[in-house]
């Protein structure tokens, strides 16, 4: 948050002040005109760059140009810029588009060309932020990552398209360490007659119905997901050592936080029936089964 915010205060106060035209005031014969102008250029080009931006971070899979091996974990710290970067773009885009229509009313009001700019790029940023707490426009880059990873793994791609999309979290894992997305590793999960099973990016495991142990409902109150009413499916798993692993799910590749509350309480209907009934399978079952 902090960096977010030097970023947007950074970027807007110095485009407005190095790239105002220098006849640009309120007082001046088509001042307002000039205002406008220079306002809707300004905001063509943010907009145009955060646009250019976003598909070129999605096709790339967040600048990620080999699924050979695993790359959740140096993409979800691209991902963090990234989303920094798109936010201050299409803030400032969206902002000067404003300040080009809004902006002359604020310098009849007696504001200066650099405030009545700023205001509304300020302004924009906030709302743009905002409407991503909801609005999901990573989700075709979790999808892209989660799919390509198992595709260069062998799954095939009848298999990968009825696979449900999810993450993994550790719900013991302090706030230390996270570091943007809390996801620790992204794959797919088919539930088979005899076995739950993940494959992923970094990790692959099959769990049978003796192994789960218990299946718990929890919100992550340090998480954004919670805006959304989410409670997350938590699965506390017997290992062979004695010790039971509480693997924390997430529903992946939804544009709003309301169709992904959804698919996490299909997802836990599903697990829980899977679990109580035998021979119950979700999809068909893949060809290769990883062992837990």
């Amino acid at each position: 948050m902090v960096a977010f915010s030097v970023c947007v205060v950074v970027a807007a106060f110095w485009w407005t002040r190095h790239h105002l035209a220098a006849g640009e005031s309120a007082a001046a014969p088509g001042g307002g005109v000039a205002f406008s102008a220079g306002s809707l250029r300004l905001g063509g080009f943010f907009l145009g760059s955060g646009l250019l931006f976003y598909l070129v971070a999605i096709v790339t899979g967040c600048f990620s140009f080999s699924f050979k091996r695993p790359v959740w974990k140096a993409a979800k710290v691209k991902l963090y810029f990234a989303n920094i970067v798109l936010i201050v773009l299409l803030g400032l885009g969206l902002g000067f588009l404003c300040a080009a229509f809004g902006g002359p009313v604020l310098l009849r009001l007696g504001l200066d060309v650099q405030t009545a700019r700023l205001l509304p790029v300020m302004f924009m940023i906030v709302v743009v932020q905002m409407v991503l707490l909801w609005v999901l426009l990573w989700s075709p880059l979790e999808k892209r990552i989660i799919r390509k990873r198992l595709r260069t793994a062998g799954v095939s791609r009848a298999e990968v398209h009825s696979a449900m999309l999810v993450g993994l979290s550790n719900p013991g894992s302090g706030f230390a360490k996270r570091f943007g997305m809390i996801e620790e590793d992204l794959g797919g999960l088919w539930l088979t007659p005899e076995l739950l099973i993940y494959r992923g990016d970094g990790e692959q495991f099959g769990i049978t119905r003796g192994q789960l142990v218990q299946m718990e409902r929890r919100a992550d109150h340090r998480s954004t997901s919670v805006l959304g009413g989410i409670a997350h499916v938590i699965l506390h798993v017997s290992l062979p050592d004695g010790s039971v692993r509480p693997i924390r799910l997430h529903t992946e590749g939804h544009w709003t936080m309301g169709r992904k509350r959804a698919a996490m309480e299909a997802l836990a209907g599903a697990i829980a029936k899977w679990h109580a009934q035998r021979q119950f399978a979700y999809i068909a079952k893949p060809l290769k089964i990883p062992k837990f």
